[in-house]
C-alpha cells in the first residue's frame, strides 16, 4: 500500500469534520424513531481499505456546531464525493416528506479505497424495513428521469444500480437491517466478497483489538492504515486512530498509534524524531527536545504575562513539556510555504492549506506510554 495515496485521506481528518458541518447540518432538526437490532457494520468493510470513518450519533456531533464560534466557517468546507452526496440528497429527502430517520440510522461508516478519490468511497448505514423505501425513494428521485434503476445479482445478491447522468451511477446493496451505497458496482462487490468469505476489516486482529476498546457513545473517529505523519515511516503494518472533540474556539484530534510489536513501534518512532530539527521563528516552533520545548514554552508565558498577549503564545504555553515532538504553526504559515511542511504535515493538508488559514495548529506526539499516541490541536484565531 502505498503512503503516498492513503495520506490523502487519513492524516488530515480535520477536513472530514468540516464535510460533516456541511453535508449533515440540518440534521439538527430530524426526529428520530424505533430501533432494530444492531449489525456489525465493520463485517461488511473489506479489509484492503485506507481509512474507515465511524460515528454512532450523527445528531449529537451536530448538536455541537452550532455553538462552535467558528461555525460560519464550516459553511465554506466541502469534502467531494459520495458522502456529500449520500447526505445532501437524504437531507432534502427529510425536508421534502417531513419524515424522520430511525434513530439507528445514526451509527454509520464510510470507507476509503485505493486508488484514494472521490469516486473510491463507499458509506454503511445500520437500516429498519420502514428506511430502505425512504433510501430508495431518494435515488429514484435523483436518478434520470430516462433510466430505470438495474437489478444485478452477484454472489446470489442483489446489487440495485441506480443511473445518475450519461456516466455516473450509484450502486447500492440492502438488506434487512444496513444499507450499503457506492459510485462504485465493483466496490460494492468487494464488500459483499468479504461479508460472504469472512475476509472483512472486522477480522483484522489489529483493528478488532482498536474497535473493541472503544466504550463512549456519541463518538467520531477515523482509523487510517497510516502514520500520523510522513516522516513516520513504519516498518510493520499498523494503524491511527483520531478521536474528534470540539469546544466554541478548539478542534481536537486525539488517538494513538497501534502495531502488532508496540515495543518496535515506538523504537522506530523514538529513531526517526531525532532527525527533527529545533526551529523557533515568528508563528511557528517545531522540535522533539524536551529541553528545548520547555524552554520556548516558558518564553512564551512569559510574553504573555508582560502584556504581548498573543494566540500563538497561548497555544505555545499549553504545550506538554513532556512530548516526544512538538510542533505548533499558524496556517496562514504553512498556507504561503507548503513545501517547506511536506515532511511533517500530510499532502492532503497542504493542497487544503487555505481552507485551515483562520486556525493555529498545535500537534505533539508522545512516546511515553504502552504505544505512541499523538494530539492535533486546531486553535481559532478570530
Amino acid at each position: 500500500m502505498q503512503l503516498k495515496t492513503i495520506v490523502k485521506i487519513g492524516t488530515i481528518t480535520s477536513v472530514l469534520l468540516f464535510c460533516f458541518a456541511v453535508g449533515f447540518y440540518a440534521f439538527m432538526r430530524l426526529e428520530t424513531t424505533g430501533r432494530s437490532r444492531d449489525v456489525n457494520l465493520f463485517s461488511l468493510v473489506p479489509s484492503n481499505v485506507a481509512g474507515v470513518l465511524e460515528s454512532d450519533h450523527i445528531q449529537g456531533v451536530l448538536d455541537q456546531t452550532s455553538m462552535l464560534n467558528y461555525n460560519q466557517e464550516l459553511n465554506g468546507f466541502h469534502f467531494p464525493g459520495l458522502f456529500d452526496f449520500f447526505m445532501a440528497e437524504l437531507n432534502l429527502y427529510v425536508q421534502d416528506n417531513e419524515h424522520g430517520l430511525s434513530e439507528h440510522m445514526d451509527h454509520f461508516l464510510v470507507s476509503f479505497h485505493e486508488p484514494v478519490s472521490p469516486q473510491n468511497q463507499v458509506v454503511y448505514f445500520q437500516m429498519e424495513n420502514a428506511d430502505e423505501q425512504m433510501l430508495s425513494d431518494i435515488f429514484r428521485n435523483y436518478a434520470a428521469e430516462y433510466f430505470l434503476p438495474k437489478k444485478e445479482t452477484y454472489r446470489g445478491k442483489t446489487i440495485i444500480v441506480y443511473p445518475l447522468s450519461h456516466e455516473e451511477f450509484i450502486a447500492a446493496y440492502i438488506e434487512d437491517t444496513y444499507f450499503v451505497v457506492s459510485y462504485q458496482k465493483r466496490l460494492i462487490e468487494e464488500v459483499i466478497d468479504a461479508q460472504m468469505d469472512d475476509t472483512s476489516l472486522n477480522n483484522d486482529v489489529l483493528f478488532s483489538q482498536i474497535i473493541a476498546r472503544k466504550k463512549s457513545s456519541e463518538f467520531l473517529t477515523l482509523y487510517t492504515q497510516t502514520p500520523s505523519m510522513p516522516i513516520l515511516k513504519m516498518n510493520q503494518p499498523c494503524w491511527c486512530e483520531y478521536d474528534f472533540h470540539l469546544n466554541s474556539d478548539v478542534v481536537y484530534l486525539t488517538g494513538e498509534t497501534f502495531g502488532m510489536d508496540e515495543l518496535v513501534l515506538l523504537e522506530d518512532m523514538a529513531e526517526t524524531l531525532k532527525e527533527v530539527p529545533i526551529v523557533s521563528e515568528p508563528n511557528l516552533f517545531m522540535s522533539s527536545d524536551k529541553d528545548s520545548t520547555s524552554y520556548y514554552m516558558n518564553e512564551a508565558y512569559d510574553a504573555n504575562e508582560s502584556g504581548n498577549r498573543l494566540l500563538f503564545n497561548e497555544c505555545m504555553s499549553n504545550l506538554s513539556n513532556e512530548a516526544s515532538f512538538s510542533m505548533v504553526v499558524d496556517m496562514q504559515k504553512v498556507m504561503d510555504s507548503p513545501n517547506r511542511f511536506q515532511t511533517y504535515l500530510s499532502p492532503f493538508l497542504l493542497k487544503n492549506a487555505a481552507l485551515f488559514e483562520s486556525f493555529i495548529l498545535s500537534a505533539q506526539y508522545s512516546l511515553n506510554g504502552n504505544r505512541p499516541s499523538h494530539m492535533w490541536v486546531f486553535t481559532y484565531k478570530y
